[in-house]
Parts: structure tokens; sequence; C-alpha cells
């Protein structure tokens, strides 16, 4: 999967992830700026058709290899207060951490 808005690529190298019960799965993504950096930039991981965010987060800054790809970003995250505690999400790629599973975590995932 990939689009492109305002500059921004993103990819997610997989379909589907499996996870077992208590563990952790991780959700790959990533992304890389094909022009200027657009700073401050928002992602919001979603679940299922819950109306809100799962969390949301806001790089404030990285540092940009050669490529595009950020690196060593400053950025905020807003977790849902639900999953507080057991989602990660990291700024450099968008990619989710899911921790502790749960059977009720067995749905769609989408980032935007």
């Amino acid at each position: 999967i990939a689009g492109g808005n305002l500059g921004v690529l993103i990819k997610a190298p997989q379909d589907s992830v499996n996870g077992t019960v208590g563990h952790s799965v991780l959700l790959p993504v990533s992304y890389k700026f094909t022009n200027s950096s657009c700073f401050p930039l928002s992602f919001h991981w979603t679940f299922s058709n819950r109306s809100d965010a799962l969390i949301t987060c806001t790089v404030l800054n990285c540092s940009l290899s050669a490529e595009g790809a950020p690196k060593h970003c400053f950025a905020k995250h807003f977790p849902h207060a639900a999953y507080r505690g057991r989602v990660v999400l990291f700024p450099e790629n968008a990619s989710l951490l899911l921790r502790d599973l749960q059977l009720s975590d067995g749905g769609v995932y989408s980032v935007t």
C-alpha cells in the first residue's frame, strides 16, 4: 500500500500480521519524504470501525537521511486511554507496537 500526500510516501510492507494473546506484535510501516520536509506531521492509528484514534503521534521534527527517511525524531504521543501502556508508535517509521495482546485486539488497523 502506498500513497503520497504533501511530499510524504507511506508504505505498509504486509497485508496481515498474526499475534499471540499475552505477547506483543509490531504493525510495520515506513515513510519518507519525496521533497521538502513537512513538519509537523501527524499519524493516527485506528482500529476497525472506532471513530477515535488508538494513538496519535505528532512528529515535530526529524533529521532526514539522503533518501528522505526520518531519523532522530522529536514527537508527542497521544494514546487513547483504553490503550495507554499497551501501544507504542515509533515516529521514525510510524510503526505501531501493540503489547499484551487480547482476543479483542483482532481486527483491521489503519494508519493515516
